[in-house]
């Protein structure tokens, strides 16, 4: 058997996607539909580590406060649940997603940063961090933060 629990084919699983998002660090018309499709698959598997994490054992209130306290963790809940119900009604979101009124039913947009990049890229318009957040920073700390995770519960399966 590769995996002794659950979580860690899932996490695999987002790594796997996590890197394959790399090869839309630049935002372009020809890639912007298939770089959303990308964006959000990586962003629901991420978030839904919570559901194997409590399928391998982990505490449920564990998971979840470790998810409240995390800024890229609670927004990649917001991200997943957004994009997968297009609103949040069953609970209050810690992020508020600016809606540039583009028609589409994603906060993720072409955004530039000419400090950092010299191309557009995509990002994430969230009104508490006032400019775009790069998706692949917050992919990057997701992915951190669920490793913090496992690294931190270590011996705390139930």
């Amino acid at each position: 058997m590769k995996y002794k629990l659950p979580c860690q084919e899932q996490f695999s699983r987002v790594k796997r996607l996590r890197k394959d998002i790399e090869r839309f660090s630049v935002a372009t018309d020809e890639n912007f539909e298939t770089a959303l499709d990308s964006f959000t698959s990586f962003f629901i598997q991420c978030y839904h580590m919570r559901d194997w994490l409590i399928k391998s054992g982990f505490r449920q209130i564990a998971i979840d406060n470790f998810i409240e306290r995390s800024a890229w963790l609670s927004l990649c809940r917001d991200l997943a649940n957004k994009q997968k119900h297009q609103k949040i009604d069953r609970y209050k979101p810690q992020n508020d997603f600016v809606d540039h009124g583009f028609g589409i039913s994603t906060p993720i947009s072409r955004y530039f940063d000419h400090f950092m990049h010299k191309e557009p890229r995509f990002g994430i318009d969230v009104w508490k961090f006032g400019i775009p957040v790069d998706v692949m920073e917050v992919a990057a700390k997701c992915v951190s933060g669920w490793d913090d995770f496992l690294q931190s519960q270590q011996g705390e399966v139930i």
